[in-house]
């Protein structure tokens, strides 16, 4: 690998200045509003192919225990907000138990006529929970994965119709296993936003992007492109969101066996989605296509589309479906990985008190290589208790 794009001691570095900057802001300040709640949940869980393979299928039986804090701090001109949530996973097969942790950081500050802000996290989980939309693999255990990520972003008032906002993300992703690729991603987005009316607001993206794959390839892909789109309110309860563009991808290899092959490729990005929504029931429809960052060591075209709808049936009773499809496959066409994958949720939530909810939850999986003989899937129920008390409000 030529060069590394930062390092976690940069992010570290983000942290602590972030941690000043907030005891800052909120200690020149005489009115702060603060706030606090704490929930929990935990349950049952059961999947017959844990593993999403044709063959060779592992069934596993366990509980989960799931604590989440969440502080937040509040002035006229600065919102700050810390959450944790803690998840811990135990199964009758103790190769996939796993203890998780997901911590993130926002901070938003408005100035004159600007506004600045940055969210920064650090995301420990395993391949149980997020490989089904990237590399599709848990193998036979649950490999650890970490994504420490940090984003700021400006935003520039230039008149009454018209903004522009610059933002920065970056990623650092690595896994616990040599047969995961460990990658590094960082792209900027410039933007124009103009409203066009009260229901309408345009925008023009330019895009730029770069990635590097610590993988047997050791792949490093520079992205260049432009995209555009709209918002808008069809009604007072449908919103329609378009964004599409195009990038330019140039993908270098520095392996011994790979040196020479570099690929030029064009990636079509598109993200749209409809939502409704009334007083008993919420629906969506979301369609995205995009060349992502991949733990397969490459970037990946993921096209997915989902749809959920929220019900009330009662005022204590609420049921909600999810559904899945994608297909991913690697950009460079020279490589043959495509597979598809779906996902199908039903759940029903019962209030038991003000409090006190609980959940059941079926979950139907599947997924299908092209390279490969056989499809696989996977049924899963989940009985999950989740109770959420009042948060804690106080000024100074």
């Amino acid at each position: 690998m030529r060069h590394r794009i930062m390092s976690n001691s940069w992010l570290r570095v983000f942290w602590f200045v972030s941690a000043l900057l907030m005891g800052g802001f909120i200690g020149s300040v005489s009115a702060v509003e603060y706030s606090t709640t704490a929930q929990i949940e935990g349950g049952f869980e059961t999947d017959n192919n844990v593993r999403l393979v044709a063959d060779d299928e592992d069934s596993v039986t366990g509980f989960h225990l799931s604590p989440r804090f969440t502080g937040k701090a509040r002035t006229p001109t600065l919102n700050a907000q810390l959450s944790l949530d803690l998840d811990s996973y135990r199964f009758d097969d103790s190769n996939f138990d796993t203890d998780d942790q997901d911590l993130i950081l926002r901070l938003k500050r408005q100035l004159q006529t600007s506004e600045i802000g940055v969210t920064g996290g650090w995301k420990r989980d395993s391949t149980l929970t997020s490989e089904l939309e990237d590399t599709g693999r848990v193998t036979d255990s649950a490999v650890r994965r970490e994504d420490a990520s940090v984003a700021p972003y400006w935003q520039h008032v230039l008149d009454q119709r018209n903004d522009l906002r610059v933002d920065v993300n970056y990623h650092d992703v690595t896994y616990g296993a040599d047969n995961f690729s460990d990658y590094e991603v960082i792209s900027t987005t410039v933007a124009w936003l103009h409203e066009l009316n009260e229901r309408t607001g345009l925008q023009l993206q330019l895009y730029a992007s770069n990635y590097e794959a610590d993988s047997f390839l050791q792949a490093e892909s520079d992205s260049y492109g432009l995209r555009g789109g709209f918002e808008t309110a069809l009604t007072e309860r449908l919103q329609l969101n378009v964004l599409v563009g195009a990038s330019r991808v140039e993908t270098s290899y520095h392996s011994i066996l790979a040196n020479g092959s570099d690929e030029r490729d064009t990636a079509t990005f598109v993200d749209s989605s409809l939502n409704y929504s009334s007083e008993r029931s919420r629906w969506d429809v979301h369609f995205s296509s995009d060349a992502t960052p991949s733990g397969d060591g490459l970037l990946s075209v993921n096209n997915r589309i989902s749809t959920s709808w929220v019900y009330q049936l009662s005022q204590r009773l609420e049921s909600t479906l999810r559904a899945l499809y994608g297909e991913n496959e690697a950009l460079d066409d020279r490589i043959n990985n495509k597979r598809d994958y779906t996902n199908f949720e039903a759940s029903m939530l019962y209030q038991l008190t003000q409090e006190l909810d609980f959940i059941a939850r079926y979950r139907h999986r599947e997924q299908d290589y092209e390279n490969r003989s056989g499809s696989a899937d996977s049924d899963a129920l989940f009985l999950t208790l989740h109770y959420s008390p009042d948060g804690v409000r106080w000024s100074r």
